[in-house]
């Protein structure tokens, strides 16, 4: 949780929706139109700083620290058999309650803050009517936000396989919308948070618990 979401907006229309960080670069490089269904290890948009300024990227989801040399690959496969959990897709999110003390992400917390725009996320839960309990997806909107941005951080490794520039998103515990459909929630930042996320002087992720009432819309959805 959260391992699917979507920005359903052109990438160019970035930037003027952050425009009130300052001014956003983007080299033009990547397709333009909408990702509706991002999943782990595919890449996707994030705005972060640099020297220059701000600038909208395409990462991995994913993260890779920057320690990690083997192939990109292996780094989930190496992280499951040390911890000896089985994760299928370990590391796209970051609890915000222990960032900064879990050695795969404090370097990223650090330094390597973003914002990650979405236009919706989806969660599943089991139907208890049916005999082998189906899925039933939901979508999650920001009332009166068409695009909006969770709280992230990424990182650089040089790989066996070349630079990976990869990022997770944070989660925290889950506030009255969303308790009912999973556990976990992804931090959705205020518009007024994006500026302040961004600067890694700035210790937020303790103060993640959860979104008040009212602040999710959650409906159901269907795949096409």
């Amino acid at each position: 949780m959260c391992n699917r979401y979507g920005y359903r907006h052109p990438l160019n229309a970035l930037i003027d929706e952050f425009s009130e960080i300052g001014p956003v670069r983007w080299d033009r490089l990547e397709p333009n139109q909408p990702l509706d269904q991002i999943r782990p290890t595919d890449r996707a948009p994030v705005i972060r700083r640099t020297e220059e300024g701000a600038e909208l990227a395409m990462l991995r989801w994913g993260l890779i620290p920057s320690f990690w040399t083997g192939p990109a690959g292996e780094w989930g496969r190496f992280r499951n058999a040390r911890t000896g959990r089985v994760e299928k897709n370990p590391f796209t999110n970051a609890r915000s309650e222990s960032i900064s003390k879990t050695s795969a992400y404090q370097g990223a917390y650090a330094h390597g803050r973003c914002l990650i725009p979405a236009t919706e996320y989806f969660e599943w839960t089991r139907d208890p009517q049916t005999p082998k309990g189906r899925s039933l997806m939901w979508k999650f909107t920001v009332p009166g936000q068409p695009v909006f941005a969770f709280a992230g951080i990424w990182d650089r490794a040089r790989t066996a396989d070349g630079v990976v520039e990869s990022f997770a998103l944070l989660t925290s515990a889950p506030g009255p919308d969303q308790a009912r459909y999973h556990e976990r929630e992804p931090v959705v930042l205020a518009r007024t948070q994006w500026a302040a996320w961004l600067d890694p002087a700035n210790d937020m992720a303790r103060t993640f618990k959860g979104s008040a009432a009212g602040s999710l819309s959650v409906e159901p959805f269907v795949e096409a």
